[in-house]
């Protein structure tokens, strides 16, 4: 089955279909380009560029795609009690994680501009109809912890669209399959190595660590993953979650790396679950 790979979403995405669906390709990648432009954290002319600079209540406008996975950020940080939020961007900052922001009416103590308040959480966002924003503070967010998920389903869709029957898309080991074909997947664990290796079919799987990406900040040791009370997640083991949609198992990862049993309790009605490792 022929495989192609583009540099996308911070990472390298592999798309295989069957030979006939081949033409199918561009469109699956055309639809992850779009999802990294509108919530990539980094460009100045994304939706989330365009939420952080707008004036707390005032309404603006996204696309669709943006919304629909605010409003799934939305339900998660609901069922989890706030241990999923996407809010965290002013922490991701402060330790090094994600570039400081460009614009902003808020200062930093040396000067530089800050977009996100102390205390502001994912609730102070409101997803009113029309695809429009309001923020009740200011907020800085981040989509890295589910968009990526967001995007292979995407590309998913688009392949179907285009009469793939079957196929695999992997972006970094965020990885969706679909149609009757078993797949050997191997799980990388948190200290690169991979020892385990599983079969999967029409499902999607995604896995998260922090072992090898945490470093000393401020005095204390900080990860890219945030749980309760805005602290780092300190996790040593690799967590993998399988569930439908790679949206859901990509954002519970981040949500199981603080509270496994939470994150079964919440994959069980979506047919998910957490695998030890």
């Amino acid at each position: 089955m022929p495989t192609r790979c583009r540099p996308l979403l911070g990472t390298f995405v592999e798309i295989t279909v069957a030979p006939e669906a081949a033409s199918a390709i561009d469109a699956a990648f055309g639809a992850i380009a779009r999802v990294q432009a509108l919530m990539s954290f980094h460009a100045a002319d994304s939706d989330l560029a365009r939420i952080r600079v707008a004036q707390p209540g005032e309404c603006i406008e996204i696309a669709p795609e943006t919304c629909e996975v605010l409003r799934i950020a939305s339900e998660l940080h609901r069922a989890s009690n706030g241990l999923f939020d996407v809010t965290v961007g002013r922490e991701l900052v402060r330790g090094g994680f994600l570039p400081r922001p460009a614009r902003g009416p808020f200062r930093g103590p040396f000067g530089w501009p800050f977009r996100g308040e102390r205390g502001a959480t994912m609730a102070d966002i409101e997803l009113l109809e029309g695809n429009r924003v309001r923020c009740t503070r200011p907020v800085l967010i981040d989509l890295g912890g589910i968009a990526k998920g967001y995007a292979v389903d995407q590309a998913i869709a688009a392949l179907r669209a285009a009469g793939a029957c079957e196929g695999l898309v992997n972006a970094g080991g965020d990885m969706r399959l679909f149609g009757p074909r078993r797949w050997p997947v191997g799980l990388r664990d948190a200290d690169g190595r991979v020892r385990t290796t599983i079969e999967l079919a029409d499902c999607a799987i995604a896995s998260s660590a922090n072992l090898g990406n945490r470093h000393r900040r401020w005095g204390r040791r900080v990860t890219p993953h945030i749980g309760f009370g805005r602290k780092p997640i300190l996790c040593k083991e690799r967590v993998s979650v399988i569930a439908p949609r790679c949206v859901i198992a990509d954002a519970m990862t981040k949500i199981a790396m603080a509270d496994r049993a939470l994150a079964g309790r919440l994959l069980a009605p979506h047919g998910g679950q957490v695998l030890a490792d």
